[in-house]
């Protein structure tokens, strides 16, 4: 099997033996691969660190998989270039990345790559530790994320009948608002105020939310892109009552 190399992410950690890790990593070039370190935990003169951290960036080589199947890729290198140590100085800014990787592995497959959306996974991780706050950063890679898969939600105007007025309800099936006049026969749908829509419009294209926002409208907009991840998904990230209590989410 040819080796490759690229930069990587390291989005899951599992401990596979006394030396050895499997990693699941999200590559700049080759998008998600599942790779088993082996000898990773070994204190030697290996290519190897004595372990591979979550959530750090680094230099990596691995078998890649003709057919992309069920088993694993075997790393044959990695080098540390960003250990994003801020991360662990304070418990949200842990939860906000924990939460960026989650939904990082929830929306991508093997081996489809998003070079842009590694940028702004890179980016998100280094913002949070220079000290950006926790709940934003993390409603600014919802967007990219969602905007890479493909599924940023309609918000000028309701998907059904094109509305641009009494915009009331979010629907992920139907793919963004609904207006008060079409949400009755909709089953899957969640209420959404004003604030909340603004704060959403406001992320589009422009890649933050402005200003200082009223943190509990930040919660709001962040609870309605993790319903949309999560139904588009098909499972709820963990990670989210990590970030954002469930005693804190609104239902507008």
């Amino acid at each position: 099997m040819p080796v490759v190399s690229d930069m990587a992410v390291v989005l899951r950690r599992i401990e596979y033996s006394e030396t050895s890790q499997v990693l699941g990593i999200f590559t700049r070039g080759h998008g998600q691969v599942r790779v088993i370190a082996k000898g990773a935990k070994r204190s030697t003169k290996s290519r190897f660190s004595p372990g591979i951290d979550l959530l750090e960036e680094g230099h990596v080589s691995f078998s890649a998989r003709a057919d992309r199947g069920e088993g694993l890729s075997t790393l044959t290198e990695w080098k540390q270039a960003r250990s994003f140590c801020g991360l662990r100085e304070k418990l949200e800014r842990l939860a906000a990345g924990q939460y960026v990787a989650e939904t990082t592995l929830m929306m991508t497959v093997e081996g489809d790559a998003h070079a842009v959306l590694y940028d702004s996974l890179t980016s998100a991780l280094q913002s949070l530790c220079d000290g950006a706050a926790e709940l934003e950063a993390a409603l600014r890679y919802q967007r990219a994320l969602l905007e890479s898969a493909g599924a940023w939600p309609r918000l000028e105007g309701c998907v059904v009948c094109g509305r641009g007025s009494a915009l009331t309800y979010f629907s992920s099936l139907e793919g963004g608002m609904v207006c008060r006049d079409c949400e009755g026969v909709r089953v899957e749908k969640r209420a959404v105020a004003g604030p909340t829509l603004e704060m959403l419009r406001g992320l589009e294209g422009a890649g933050d939310a402005g200003g200082s926002p009223v943190e509990e409208v930040v919660v709001r907009a962040f609870d309605v892109l993790d319903y949309h991840i999560a139904h588009l998904a098909g499972r709820e990230a963990v990670t989210a009552s990590m970030l954002v209590p469930r005693s804190r989410r609104k239902v507008t």
